[in-house]
């Protein structure tokens, strides 16, 4: 009887192993910070709604910390693994010390708009009022700073506030109080529908940077290759979904659930972005024009001393899916 038993029992855990539930592991935890659920995170959105983390065996594990400062600072300080950062702060950080490098372009078209109260028409009737920004060193404030002066004011003219979640300025904005805000899709649309005015379409006006980069550090990346592989995949996987236009009303859905906002909203999101933008990097591609305009502007506010970034690696494209 006993011999039985144990054929049985011998039996039934072959079979087990045999249908992969024995040698299934447990999906490998990424610890990423982000700043907010925009339309920019759809990629993330899409892989995670279309098992593309799990198709590669991982688990990431996102927090929303308010602003791309904090999730370069808590990656740096161990707290994330990988920092969802746009261009210039990972560059600023870099050039100042921190032990990290680009590993993937995720954002490389501005998707952001000035959108201003219906009652501002021109630049000058900002005058003396107020704008929400990022935050003060943020390459979108600086974009604006220049565009300003080039429309012959200074930008000291414009009280500037400061909220690095695109929702909280769209807050702000549509609560009146502020007249004018950086808004992201489809944050603008929204406004736009309240009836904000576009003052500024970034995107098309600041060609010579990109917007969000994805940072880690060269440790962590060394003791887990095949998981930034595993991450960096899944997230290039999603990005060619949602650019082919055959999933275009399932793309809509995962936007419209991932950032909580309207339909319409979505749609116009998805039009925007998928037949005139195209703002996601195919293969998460980092360009390096990108990474040099970035560079070169962080020193010229004085931001990076360019000693300090002479021979620095910046980018570290080896985990990049081929």
């Amino acid at each position: 009887m006993g011999r039985l038993a144990t054929g049985v029992i011998g039996l039934a855990v072959a079979a087990w192993a045999g249908s992969g539930v024995a040698l299934a592991q447990a999906p490998k935890k990424i610890n990423v910070g982000d700043v907010a659920p925009i339309a920019a995170d759809w990629p993330h959105f899409v892989a995670q709604d279309k098992g593309l983390y799990q198709k590669e065996g991982i688990d990431p594990q996102v927090t929303y910390v308010g602003n791309v400062a904090n999730t370069v600072q808590q990656m740096v300080g161990g707290s994330f693994d990988i920092a969802v950062s746009t261009f210039d702060t990972a560059v600023r950080a870099i050039g100042n010390g921190a032990d990290a490098v680009l590993i993937g372009g995720v954002v490389v078209k501005y998707p952001y708009s000035i959108m201003a109260a219906k009652e501002i028409g021109k630049v000058q009737d900002l005058k003396g009022k107020q704008i929400i920004l990022p935050f003060q060193k943020d390459l979108l404030t600086i974009v604006w700073n220049k565009w300003v002066r080039e429309q012959g004011m200074q930008p000291a003219d414009i009280d500037q506030v400061y909220d690095g979640a695109t929702p909280n300025r769209f807050a702000a904005l549509t609560g009146g109080r502020v007249q004018a805000a950086l808004l992201g899709q489809p944050f603008d649309f929204r406004a736009a529908d309240q009836g904000a005015k576009t003052l500024l379409d970034i995107g098309a006006y600041a060609k010579d940077y990109g917007f969000l980069t994805l940072l880690a550090k060269p440790k962590w990346l060394a003791d887990n290759p095949d998981t930034a592989r595993a991450y960096l995949r899944a997230l290039s996987a999603a990005v060619d979904w949602i650019y082919d236009e055959a999933n275009r009303d399932e793309a809509i859905a995962i936007l419209a659930k991932g950032t909580k906002l309207d339909q319409q909203s979505a749609t116009r999101t998805y039009d925007y972005f998928v037949k005139t933008l195209h703002p996601f990097s195919h293969k998460l591609a980092i360009p390096q024009n990108i990474v040099d305009a970035t560079a070169k502007i962080l020193v010229e506010i004085g931001d990076v001393k360019e000693p300090a970034l002479a021979g620095k690696k910046l980018v570290e494209a080896g985990y990049l899916p081929k």
